[in-house]
């Protein structure tokens, strides 16, 4: 923080920051009012643009997502959806040079507290302060945040799930608030207005902004590159990215809002942008208010697009028990998260699984899995800084659900043996199968992490049967030999010796 700042701050810090949030009764954002911050921004935007200059570094904001869910433990917003959501804002802040990222250590928490997951105003106050966090953005997702889609409050933002989808803009306006913007209709909050008619010069004793640009700085939210905007429901736009309501401003000039504005209230499809008046105001609270939050000036680390996941378990068709899968993959350079999907087919449509873990490289899933079916699964890395790679290609494993603990008709029906064994490496081992019926099976190899080293189809007829077990590629170690189809599973340990 340069010196400038350090002597216009001491009062401002003393005041804190207020955002007045109240319900506005459409269920969108329950932000109204600016901060005290802003305030002296306003009145100091002038020495502040001479002091700073040209800005054009990155600023990089730590952020923790704290996920609501009832007292019962569910509920929660899916982590993964969290994670899309905050790097979808990373889009929208792009020509803003502002990044966020989840806060190394401490990246998300799952608060279950249902006073909190769906809340009025006590409950969220009750929410931020007793999680807030220091030196970092807080995020909460909650069920139900006060009747809105969101809001800024209490230094902390707090967003609904149903609002948070991949293409929302409820994340970055909230952000926007986070980083002193008010609304473009600042004032005409709760009010309600006959648009046909020329605006007041005044509205809940604020200046309303004229077409001309003779008020700008002292009226609407204080910016002359952001259009009038008198609209405080949800509107949609034209082709022209402009509302489809006319308005007329105290001089009875005609106008449109301008949809393209993240902070106005627009539908999410119009809007696109933060203005640089808009931006130059965040850049601004970031150096100055929430210094704190920028601890590295640098990028850290990004995940390379060189090194997908590599899929230890299951694979290869391999048949395991529907309600305990225990899925397994290899580390990522630089990743500590990874989400797996599950699904049945290669698109993951219908997906049964989609689960974010941290730093772990293993995932047991004891439910939603289907019973007797073939079903595909993969692995998408991330990291607390690399939050892009949702759309990287990923390999993809595939396996059989069936229910060991049933009957196990395939040990009833068929008697193996194994022999030699042990065995010297490059001969075969070979299995004698006796079975009273036909049967079509799958035959796997596996070491003793569970990789498969060799899979073949089998087909047996009606008693004795020879296969051959193949070992001239396989290091000395212990290995299983498995038989398995939807009737059940055969296992027999091999030794290979050299």
């Amino acid at each position: 923080m340069n010196y400038l700042f350090k002597l216009l701050l001491p009062g401002l810090i003393l005041l804190g920051q207020i955002s007045n949030a109240q319900t506005n009764g459409d269920n969108t954002c329950g932000t109204t009012g600016i901060t005290p911050w802003f305030k002296w921004y306003v009145e100091n935007r002038e020495m502040l643009a001479q002091t700073r200059g040209v800005d054009t570094n990155w600023l990089y904001v730590p952020v923790t997502i704290q996920i609501t869910g009832t007292d019962e433990g569910d509920q929660h917003m899916n982590l993964e959806s969290a994670i899309i959501a905050l790097n979808n804002m990373n889009q929208q802040f792009t020509e803003a040079r502002i990044r966020f990222y989840m806060m190394p250590g401490d990246p998300f928490r799952y608060l279950d507290n249902s006073y909190w997951h769906v809340h009025g105003w006590d409950g969220g106050d009750d929410l931020i302060n007793s999680n807030f966090l220091p030196n970092r953005l807080n995020a909460f997702v909650v069920r139900d945040p006060a009747g809105n889609c969101g809001y800024s409050w209490q230094d902390a933002i707090v967003l609904g799930r149903n609002c948070s989808g991949a293409y929302n803009t409820t994340w970055a306006h909230e952000a926007g608030h986070h980083f002193s913007l008010p609304h473009p209709f600042f004032g005409w909050e709760g009010e309600t207005w006959d648009y046909s008619l020329p605006a007041p010069n005044q509205v809940s004793g604020h200046n309303v902004e004229k077409t001309d640009g003779s008020n700008c700085y002292v009226s609407g939210d204080f910016f002359c590159d952001t259009k009038p905007d008198y609209l405080n429901y949800r509107w949609s736009c034209n082709q022209d990215k402009e509302s489809l309501t006319l308005q007329h401003d105290p001089n009875g000039e005609e106008f449109r809002s301008d949809a393209s504005l993240y902070m106005s209230y627009s539908l999410d499809a119009c809007a696109s942008r933060f203005t640089p008046e808009q931006i130059e105001a965040m850049r601004t609270n970031l150096n100055t208010q929430h210094s704190d939050y920028l601890q590295i000036t640098d990028p850290l680390q990004e995940i390379s697009d060189d090194n997908p996941v590599e899929l230890i378990s299951p694979l290869d068709t391999v048949f395991v028990q529907y309600d305990n899968v225990t899925f397994s993959w290899n580390p990522v350079p630089n990743a500590s998260l990874y989400t797996v999907e599950v699904g049945l087919h290669e698109n993951m449509l219908p997906r049964f699984v989609w689960e974010t873990v941290y730093n772990t490289t293993t995932l047991t899933v004891t439910k939603n899995l289907p019973n007797n079916k073939l079903l595909y699964w993969r692995v998408r890395p991330y990291s607390e800084w690399d939050l892009s790679k949702q759309l990287a290609p990923q390999q993809l494993g595939v396996f059989k659900t069936f229910n060991t603990t049933a009957t196990n008709e395939l040990e009833r029906k068929v008697q193996a043996d194994l022999s030699p064994n042990p065995v010297v490496a490059g001969l075969n081992a070979q299995i004698v199968f006796q079975s009273e019926e036909p049967v079509s099976a799958m035959l796997f190899l596996s070491d003793m992490n569970g990789r498969k080293v060799y899979n073949q189809a089998i087909q047996l007829g009606s008693g004795e049967n020879l296969i051959d077990v193949p070992t001239d590629k396989l290091s000395a170690g212990l290995y299983f030999v498995s038989i398995q189809n939807e009737s059940g599973s055969i296992v027999k340990r091999l030794a290979v010796i050299n």
